[in-house]
């Protein structure tokens, strides 16, 4: 390992911590989507096995709509149109809007329709006595998380201090374009080492799931 080499591997273990605070708030971001969009989209899931047609059909089209929308266009379009701080109804006290919950409602809205679609499928398999298949939902909501895990570096663009912003910091404040490379790798090897595990468990899961249900057969 040679100088240049050795200095990078480094600074990067001097601002591992500065970093993990950025990779937590990544985390943040993507439980509070899955929280509300999965809210949001049960409640369409539940409109979709309704017995009235125009409540499958407004269910249908909200569900639509969300797969269309662009969740970085979103994210700007929220930095613009939400209000930095907003007042409580009836009190004096203002409450500050944080970035970072905009970036978790611009993800929501993804979340939204994979639920849906997903949920209404498992919600009817579960009303028709197949439990086993029903709760197929919760290792591929468990999958998709992880994909919001990883899509929440997008923040980065609205100015959440997440992990790659805080990567953008650090090669900033050492003045080194030499560190970019290991530093943004350091990144990568964090999400691929919070997200493949739980990829195979979730696997494993599933397919101990299915083979339930083919016995069950």
């Amino acid at each position: 390992m040679n100088i240049e080499e050795t200095g990078a591997l480094h600074e990067l273990i001097i601002w591992t911590p500065f970093l993990l605070g950025g990779f937590a708030m990544n985390i943040l971001i993507a439980i509070t989507a899955m929280l509300i969009g999965t809210s949001l989209g049960a409640c369409l899931a539940l409109l979709r096995l309704s017995t009235h047609p125009r409540a499958i059909k407004l269910s249908l089209l909200l569900t639509e709509l969300t797969r269309s929308i662009p969740t970085i266009v979103f994210q700007f379009y929220l930095v613009f149109m939400l209000p930095t701080e907003f007042e409580l109804p009836g009190t004096s006290i203002r409450l500050g809007f944080p970035v970072w919950l905009i970036a978790a409602l611009a993800l929501s809205i993804a979340v939204v329709g994979f639920t849906s679609d997903n949920l209404s499928k498992s919600l009817r398999d579960w009303r028709q006595g197949d439990h086993g298949a029903a709760f197929l939902f919760i290792p591929s909501w468990t999958s998709y998380m992880l994909i919001i895990v990883i899509a929440s570096s997008t923040a980065s663009i609205i100015g959440v201090s997440e992990l790659v912003n805080r990567c953008n910091t650090v090669v900033n404040a050492i003045g080194r374009t030499s560190l970019m490379l290991p530093m943004y790798l350091y990144a990568c090897a964090m999400f691929l080492l919070f997200c493949y595990p739980l990829i195979q468990l979730m696997r494993t899961v599933r397919r101990q799931l299915e083979r339930r249900i083919q016995q069950g057969k």
